[in-house]
């Protein structure tokens, strides 16, 4: 067969732009005073972009308050209590140091638990204390009543025994925690029985939690959280041998990190499966971000800020010392309610009404108007104000609001278009010379069973090769036609999917399998940790 016929005619191959939808920048001022010094001291330490500790931070607020305070949006309606328990996560590459930054900045919230934990330990060897006393004293009335019982039996008398009074049996002191990281449903359920004010769970990695919730039999566990984030609805678990918990207010604050090439395989998958995940899910990430990387990384060495943490810390204890039993009840100040009537008009009629947005993403804004309310009363909570919420923190609350919006939209620009994130993955490895051999030919199979990220279902690998064939890197050819010309027989059978490259594309030697690191790309990976 002439070659010049598989070769002939090839344009050159358009590029693909892999740059993503531009967000807004962070400013600190936009963080409360007592969070500030810290998220810079983080920030810089670390070389991670001031976005990272900041959201974090204001997670933690969330997490923190839980049910010890709601706000209540209108002036006159009593109706809308907001609850501020907030879900969110860092979308970053492996190595951007999410989890070290979690860690970091969730600190202080640790302090608190610890001193909850110390004064638990007190109560606990008190209560076995107290037990032990209670134990002898219903050994002693056990025993006067035996024989007092005995005595009546033999003098032939009918009339009832009375026991000794004995003093109410002690309960033991229930352990006060704010969060947790890696707890089963079960456990997570026993949690809130015991805090009504709330859990703010810790993922280090999101991707485990939305694919277990993800699979068949876990609906159940799926529909506990949905009912977690709205932070006022209850919840029962049955489970043979263990009886019925029933927790009157679920209420979980979420917060962990996520890789890109993870959250688009999460936004396929859900696609594929069920469509547009129509539960909401992932819309109630409201404090998600992915923000760009640094432009210039500079060696740091030097103690944390300390008196940033204590200020921290400090604001987290002042939130945690209310109690949930009594929440806070806060509205907005006079001016700050306009604020707000302003801001919500805005969002309903200019920024839901221009018909434009994806249906997941008009949905996960039209979640705002639970956040801003949110962010306004946990900045004043944050500043010291437990009585009314003020315009400075409902101004805050606003421009936080422009703020992860412009992230959200970069975030479901992988949503709306996966098949172009995966032609991009697939790109790369086309030019690392992974596919096509001397030949410059390939499979649809040779695509997806390697198990690339985005490229390890058929039907990714086919979307991808469909954006690629677009952009003039790749051509689809007919291989049982082109057989049964070369030996002159009819053509039969279902013909395969194989490509052939652009022979204007040029390609590196082929790299090693993906498991194995070069030692040098070892050391840089962890250079850059460190």
């Amino acid at each position: 067969m002439d070659s010049s016929y598989l070769f002939e005619n090839w344009p050159d191959p358009e590029p693909l732009d892999a740059k993503l939808q531009p967000v807004p920048q962070f400013d600190l001022g936009l963080l409360p005073s007592s969070l500030r010094p810290m998220a810079d001291d983080i920030a810089n330490r670390m070389q991670v972009p001031v976005d990272f500790p900041a959201v974090v931070s204001v997670a933690t607020l969330a997490g923190v308050c839980g049910r010890r305070a709601t706000i209540r949006p209108k002036a006159q309606d009593d109706s809308w209590e907001v609850i501020p328990n907030l879900w969110g996560a860092i979308v970053a590459d492996a190595g951007m140091m999410k989890s070290p930054v979690i860690k970091a900045v969730t600190a202080p919230a640790q302090v608190v638990e610890k001193k909850w934990r110390a004064s638990f330990e007190e109560d606990h060897a008190r209560y076995k204390e107290n037990l032990e006393k209670w134990n002898i004293e219903k050994a002693v009335s056990d025993e006067v009543y035996k024989k007092a019982y005995r005595a009546r039996i033999k003098s032939e008398e009918v009339q009832l025994v009375d026991r000794p009074p004995l003093s109410p049996k002690p309960k033991p002191p229930a352990q006060k925690r704010l969060m947790t990281t890696d707890a089963t449903p079960e456990s997570l359920h026993k949690l809130l029985e015991q805090n009504p004010a709330g859990i703010f769970v810790l993922r280090d990695e999101l991707t485990g939690w939305l694919a277990n919730l993800e699979r068949k039999g876990r609906e159940s566990e799926r529909s506990f959280y949905l009912e977690c984030w709205n932070g006022d609805s209850g919840f029962t678990v049955d489970r043979i041998g263990r009886g019925s918990i029933y927790v009157e207010h679920c209420c979980v604050s979420l917060f962990g990190g996520i890789q890109p090439a993870r959250l688009r395989q999460y936004f396929a998958k859900a696609a594929m499966d069920q469509g547009d995940d129509n539960d909401g899910l992932i819309q109630r990430f409201q404090l998600i971000i992915w923000p760009d990387k640094l432009e210039k990384w500079s060696y740091v060495d030097r103690r944390r800020d300390a008196a940033a943490f204590e200020k921290a810390e400090a604001a987290y204890l002042r939130i945690a010392s209310v109690d949930p039993d009594h929440p806070l009840r806060l509205r907005f100040s006079e001016e700050a309610q306009s604020k707000f009537v302003d801001w919500l008009k805005q969002l309903m009629n200019v920024q839901l009404k221009h018909g434009d947005l994806h249906p997941s993403m008009e949905s996960h804004f039209a979640k705002y108007r639970s956040l801003m309310p949110s962010l306004a009363l946990l900045f004043s909570l944050a500043d010291g104000a437990f009585e009314q919420v003020g315009i400075e923190q409902t101004e805050r609350a606003a421009q936080w609001c422009d703020y992860l919006m412009g992230h959200a939209q970069r975030v479901y620009a992988s949503k709306v278009n996966p098949a172009h994130s995966a032609a991009l993955v697939l790109k790369k490895r086309i030019e690392e010379g992974r596919l096509g051999g001397s030949e410059g030919k390939f499979s649809l199979r040779d695509v997806y069973k390697n198990g690339w990220s985005e490229l390890s279902a058929p039907e990714q690998a086919r979307a991808a090769l469909r954006v690629l064939e677009e952009h003039g890197w790749v051509r689809q050819e007919d291989e049982t036609d082109e057989l049964a010309d070369i030996v002159g027989i009819p053509r039969q059978g279902r013909p395969s999917e194989v490509y052939r490259l652009n022979p204007k594309i040029k390609s590196s030697p082929p790299a090693k399998p993906d498991h194995i690191q070069p030692t040098s790309h070892r050391s840089e990976h962890i250079a850059s940790a460190n």
